[in-house]
Parts: structure tokens; sequence; C-alpha cells
């Protein structure tokens, strides 16, 4: 039953973004996860160490995908967004995008490879 429920979150559909893909639960997840490890590994590289992965440590964060939905796109509406289509465009994101992603599923070609440029 609580199996059954959590997958019905993860392939509900939290909302469209700014290029009309919609986005589940867990595709809205990864993609902040993607941001989040961006903007630690970037403060790393630049001051030695986190302010963000201190944030995260310090106040307990439970997770993006423990988030409701609504939590998630208020996150994903602050700025996250824009964050992650530039990580994207730039080829930055820290790792490929979900299988089940709409942008990851628009990059195959007709052989099933990600045609990513």
């Amino acid at each position: 039953m609580v199996e059954d429920l959590k997958k019905f979150e993860n392939e509900s559909v939290v909302g469209e973004d700014s290029r009309s893909l919609e986005l589940t639960h867990y595709v809205l997840a990864e993609r902040l996860m993607q941001v989040e490890h961006s903007d630690i590994q970037k403060e790393m590289n630049k001051d030695g160490h986190s302010d963000t992965l201190v944030y995260i440590l310090d106040g307990g964060f439970r997770g993006f995908h423990k988030m409701s939905p609504g939590e998630l796109w208020s996150e994903w509406k602050d700025g996250a967004e824009d964050k992650w289509y530039q990580l994207y465009e730039d080829n930055e994101l820290p790792w490929e995008t979900y299988e089940d992603d709409p942008i990851h599923q628009l990059e195959e070609d007709e052989n099933g490879e990600v045609a990513k440029g």
C-alpha cells in the first residue's frame, strides 16, 4: 500500500516547466539534486568549503525525494529551473539526466541512443 502510494507519487506530474515538459515528482527531485550538487561543487572549487552543504547537513535536510509536490515546485520555480537549464545547455550537469526525464527522451534518436550535442 505504501509502496503503491510512493510509486503513484513518483509518477504523478507535478507541473510543466518553461519548455512545456511535464515533470513528475521523481524527475523534478532528480533535477533539483543536480542543481544542488553543482552549487556545492562550485563552492568547493572556489572557496574550499560549501555553505550550501553546511546548511544541508546542519539543518537536517530531508531530501528532495521526500518533499511534497508543492515544495518541489516551489524550489524549482525559485531559480532552480533557470540554473538547471543553464547547466544542461552548457553540458555541465553533474550526471546524465534520468532516463524518464522528458528531456532525455527528446534526445533519443531512432536507435534508442542519446544524441546529446
